[in-house]
């Protein structure tokens, strides 16, 4: 039995080595400008093993008085409150399917949760994601940090959106230069500082 997993209507694909999600008009075709495409996206979250880095995949918690939280639900439950239950059990998978238990305070979850997106439910653990864009029209902004993406991927990543009216050919140059800085806002009058025209 696989960890849960929530499937997005989302395109996944990869640019540099990184793997985004896309939504919006226009979202297939700067996924086919990658490598690696598909849509939908089916997402599983996992945490990081304290001692080795191992992300581990959780599907069910229990509290200290013994409530279970099964499904996304233990996903969302340790979010909110996993870092009050210290020595709460565990169980899950290891990203070569292998089930385990754990106390809690054997992962990290003083970092924001990992995302991991497949083509298919069957297909695990899936590719970590780096980012989320959602393409939008009508706004002054070449890219700023936002989108409308669940509550639960957005804690796990960071999530921008992206003008619509720019080119493929700069976006996917743009939106690694975006991830790999501090989250701001880019001006849409700015491109031309960030990509200048070839001298003739």
């Amino acid at each position: 039995m696989l960890p849960p997993h929530e499937t997005l209507p989302a395109h996944c694909f990869q640019l540099d080595g990184q793997h985004y999600l896309a939504t919006g008009n226009g979202a297939g075709a700067l996924a086919a400008s990658g490598q690696g495409a598909f849509t939908p996206a089916h997402i599983r979250y996992a945490y990081p093993q304290l001692e080795t880095r191992r992300p581990f995949f959780p599907a069910m918690a229990a509290d200290d008085v013994g409530k279970l939280y099964r499904g996304l639900d233990s996903i969302d439950w340790l979010i909110a409150n996993g870092l009050l239950f210290p020595r709460a059990d565990v169980s899950g998978l290891w990203p070569d399917a292998a089930a385990d238990q754990l106390f809690i305070k054997e992962l990290d979850l003083a970092v924001p949760p990992l995302a991991f997106a497949s083509p298919s439910e069957s297909d695990f653990p899936g590719v970590p994601l780096t980012a989320a864009i959602e393409i939008i029209e009508n706004t002054t902004f070449a890219l700023a940090p936002d989108g409308n993406f669940p509550a639960r991927l957005l804690s796990a990543i960071p999530a921008f959106q992206l003008n619509a009216a720019i080119p493929i050919h700069q976006s996917i140059r743009l939106i690694p230069q975006a991830v790999a800085s501090a989250p701001r806002a880019i001006p849409f009058n700015s491109l031309g500082d960030l990509f200048p025209s070839p001298h003739p």
